[in-house]
């Protein structure tokens, strides 16, 4: 009989602390004093253009100054001269015939089922148009078909009008990536990662996962359970262990519940008729299953008992359904929110990490890690993918691919330029707090079909994007180092577990 493997020393789970956001970071909590639906959604779209209007025409001056003919920046779109080349600043609107009309769906005949949305609504009909507090006027010309924009972006278009009063365009220009905290302060992440293999440490890992869908299904479940026994280390060989000790936080990135919906079946069928019966005669039976929160609160009980953790509310998820999205209530997951470090978090997120503990942690005799000394903090974006999921309306699949968008989408300051055109949101008056003011060290989008990631770089400004697939329909785990920004990948299933780099 084989002896039992004993670890040489306890094995401890490397920490990370969270720091206070800078002032300048916007807040996605609405409070009692901001909370009005009275103001009009157009405020948004001034703001926005009020506020990134600077830094396009920074960007625009310095890519267009050696262009033959010296064009000069036109104040206004509707004082653009025929035949002159220029360049003027406005917001993106694309006309879709494809997008869904209010007004006809009050209009239409109720008696006949309304025809199913198109996963798209990208058409060869669509007619891109820039606007600004003057007017609006279309944009033409062979660039368009080279450069993905979508509803709500703040460009920079360079071009003339033509005789029909249309704008030819040559080129376009977006207000590149906002600066990055303490970013002369920071070792370029090549010389980190090889400080890091050279001297063989370890690295504190960000774990992100998105798509519990918890009451789904038994199997889903199983493999959830799963996720909790590897983090907890219950469960792998002691090398496995060793590397789950150094993911110091769970970040979940919505859709923790499975959407409720009709099973189908003739029993269901007949079922719903009966209820719809005792409910004509004021005998209201609605069922309510609380099985999918308890076993959520479970697990989360568990998990956070070991690890931090952090959730965001997701489109499936008991929360509203314009962003931002507001934190889930703590009562609701029972016992995990007696554990300070059980946070719920609002759609989208900021936070600020770095590695180690440090004294204003809660623990007043906890001092701060050499590892944590050495380095800056990291800045993470979380999203539940929503976003995201609207933007690739505007767009063909080919070859514009999702992770283009979400890179995209530091080029442009804006996580949600669709909004409030086709993705629901608070109307906010004096403020966007969708424009992304300091870029992220990891942008991490959730809810996607495939995982994918990208380091995207704008001299020393790095940020590592990472799209998260749904843990109930792969398995993925995704992990990111906070030293190098690396990305492995873990896969979990009821029975298999493997690790990917």
């Amino acid at each position: 009989m084989e002896p039992v493997a004993v670890p040489s020393s306890t094995i401890t789970r490397l920490p990370t602390t969270v720091l206070p956001l800078a002032d300048s970071t916007p807040s996605f909590t609405i409070k009692s004093i901001n909370k009005s639906f009275k103001h009009q959604y157009a405020n948004i779209y001034f703001v926005r253009l009020r506020f990134l209007r600077a830094f396009v025409e920074k960007e625009a001056t310095k890519k267009w100054k050696n262009v033959p003919g010296s064009p000069k920046l036109v104040p206004r779109v509707l004082d653009v001269l025929k035949g002159q080349l220029c360049f003027v600043i406005g917001t993106v609107y694309i006309d879709m015939p494809l997008k869904p009309n209010v007004l006809e769906d009050i209009g239409r005949d109720h008696s006949i089922p309304a025809p199913p949305r198109p996963e798209k609504i990208h058409s060869q009909d669509d007619q891109v148009m820039l606007e600004d507090e003057s007017g609006r006027i279309k944009l033409i010309g062979n660039a368009l078909r080279d450069i993905q924009v979508v509803t709500g972006v703040i460009v920079g278009v360079l071009g003339a009008e033509t005789t029909s009063g249309e704008f030819e365009v040559v080129d376009l220009c977006y207000p590149g990536m906002a600066p990055q905290a303490d970013e002369d302060d920071r070792m370029d992440i090549d010389d980190i990662s090889r400080t890091n293999s050279d001297g063989g440490a370890r690295n504190e890992y960000v774990a992100f996962i998105s798509g519990l869908d918890i009451g789904l299904s038994p199997a889903a479940e199983a493999q959830t359970q799963v996720l909790v026994e590897y983090l907890t280390g219950s469960c792998g060989d002691l090398d496995g262990q060793g590397f789950a000790s150094q993911i110091s936080r769970l970040i979940i990135l919505g859709n923790s519940l499975a959407p409720l919906g009709p099973t189908g079946g003739t029993a269901d069928e007949e079922k719903e008729k009966e209820e719809k019966k005792l409910r004509r005669h004021g005998n209201d039976n609605a069922s309510f299953s609380p099985h999918p929160i308890q076993n959520l609160s479970a697990h989360l009980h568990d998990l956070s008992q070991s690890v931090a953790l952090h959730i965001l509310p997701g489109e499936s998820d008991p929360s509203g359904s314009i962003l931002p999205q507001q934190a889930l209530p703590r009562a609701m997951f029972g016992h995990a929110s007696s554990y300070a470090s059980f946070s719920c978090e609002t759609n989208p997120t900021y936070i600020r990490l770095v590695p180690g503990l440090q004294g204003n942690n809660g623990d007043a005799n906890s001092t701060a890690s050499p590892s944590s000394e050495s380095m800056p903090g990291r800045t993470i974006l979380a999203t539940s993918g929503q976003p995201l999921n609207d933007m690739c309306k505007y767009v063909p699949s080919v070859p514009t691919t999702r992770l283009n968008l979400a890179e995209a989408t530091l080029k442009w300051r804006h996580m949600a330029p669709t909004a409030p055109d086709t993705l629901w949101c608070h109307p906010f008056f004096t403020i966007d707090p969708f424009i992304i003011t300091e870029t992220p060290d990891i942008y991490a989008i959730g809810c996607q079909p495939r995982f994918a990631t990208r380091l995207v770089k704008d001299g020393k400004r790095r940020s590592r994007v990472i799209l998260v697939p749904s843990f109930a329909q792969t398995g993925i785990l995704v992990l990111v180092g906070l030293k190098s920004l690396n990305v492995r990948i873990v896969r979990l299933t009821e029975d298999v577990l493997a690790h990917v780099t």
